[in-house]
C-alpha cells in the first residue's frame, strides 16, 4: 500500500456532469429539444468513458505497483477509446432525429473542460505531481 494520494479525478467528472445539464439546459432554452439532448449524449459520450479511464488509471499507486499502472493505463485508454466510439456510432445509428453539430459541440466542450479542470486542480494540489 503506498502513500501517495490519488488526485481528486471524481471532481473532474462531477465539473463535466455539471457542465453537461447547464449547458443543455441553455441549448434547450435557445435553440429547443433536438440540439439539447444531442449535446447532452454527445456530453455523455465524453465525461463517461473519461471517468472509466480515470477509475482505471489511479486504480494503484507507488512504484512497487509501476507495472499494473501502466497495464491499467493501456487497458483502460483501450476501453476508453471502445466506449467513445461505441457510443457514436450508437448515437447515430439509434438517435432519430439527431442534430450532429450540438453532439460534437457537446463531446468537445466536456472533452476540454475535463481537461480545464484537471489542470486547475493539478495547480491546486501540488503535491501531487
Amino acid at each position: 500500500m503506498s502513500s501517495i494520494k490519488a488526485p481528486p479525478v471524481h471532481k473532474v467528472t462531477a465539473a463535466q456532469l455539471m457542465l453537461i445539464l447547464v449547458s443543455g439546459a441553455a441549448v434547450y432554452a435557445v435553440l429547443g429539444w433536438t440540439s439539447a439532448y444531442s449535446l447532452v449524449i454527445g456530453g455523455l459520450i465524453s465525461a463517461l468513458p473519461n471517468a472509466y479511464f480515470a477509475h482505471r488509471a489511479f486504480r494503484y499507486r507507488g512504484a512497487r505497483a509501476t507495472e499494473l499502472i501502466v497495464k491499467e493505463l493501456y487497458k483502460g485508454e483501450a476501453v476508453k477509446l471502445l466506449l467513445m466510439s461505441a457510443g457514436f456510432g450508437l448515437s447515430f445509428l439509434f438517435v432519430q432525429p439527431l442534430d450532429a453539430a450540438a453532439l460534437f459541440a457537446g463531446f468537445v466542450l466536456v472533452y476540454v473542460a475535463g481537461v480545464l479542470v484537471f489542470i486547475r486542480i493539478s495547480r491546486a494540489n501540488p503535491g501531487n505531481r
